[in-house]
């Protein structure tokens, strides 16, 4: 099934403040929607999933139901969500996913076959968790839009980076739905095809 790179605790002992110090908002120019931030550590982060729909490149909503893009955003493949982003923005990379996930409580990484068992930082990724990403369980879709899958079961967000086993994304999972295990899940994970669609949280330059 491929790589699941976890990012784990920190090995400090000092505990790492995971409450949203900041929140604003953010109005892309483009077409004029309102998007809720929070600042989380030093990372000004969109705290909905991007709903901006481009003049070119592959993108979705769920089921092909416009109705679905006001909750849950739209679903691009990866090389439209690496050119998606409005001036001052950007789709973030690995290691900016690796620092947000130390943030709400992580430490280090270490790469692990079919790991389903960490969920320390999802309780604070969640809505209401304390960290205020307020995580949106959008799905995702795969073969040009003939498949869609576990809305409000899962969310999985792009990041820029790639690798051979495919592009590095956040995936966070609910209680007992796939991959979510018995508490739920927040993790790193390399191993799924850059054609699917995923959802896009921004990060200010």
């Amino acid at each position: 099934m491929g790589l699941l790179l976890i990012v784990l605790n920190s090995c400090k002992k000092n505990k790492v403040s995971t409450e949203a110090s900041e929140t604003d908002s953010f109005t892309d120019p483009r077409d004029g929607k309102i998007y809720n931030t929070v600042k989380i550590g030093d990372q000004w982060i969109m705290a909905e999933n991007l709903a901006y729909k481009p003049v070119q490149g592959n993108f979705w909503a769920y089921n092909n139901d416009s109705s679905n893009v006001a909750i849950y955003g739209y679903l691009y493949d990866w090389e439209t969500a690496k050119n998606i982003a409005p001036e001052g923005w950007h789709l973030p990379t690995l290691e900016e996913w690796k620092i947000f996930r130390k943030t709400t409580g992580g430490k280090g990484f270490t790469i692990i076959k079919n790991d389903r068992s960490f969920s320390s930082v999802y309780e604070k990724v969640i809505t209401d968790g304390s960290s205020g990403f307020n995580a949106l369980f959008g799905g995702r879709c795969y073969w040009n839009g003939k498949l869609f899958e576990y809305v409000g079961e899962i969310g999985d967000y792009w990041s820029s980076t790639g690798s051979v086993d495919g592009p590095y994304l956040f995936y966070v999972a609910k209680p007992n739905s796939f991959m979510g295990g018995k508490n739920g899940v927040a993790a790193i994970k390399n191993y799924d095809n850059s054609s699917g669609g995923k959802s896009v949280r921004l990060f200010k330059d």
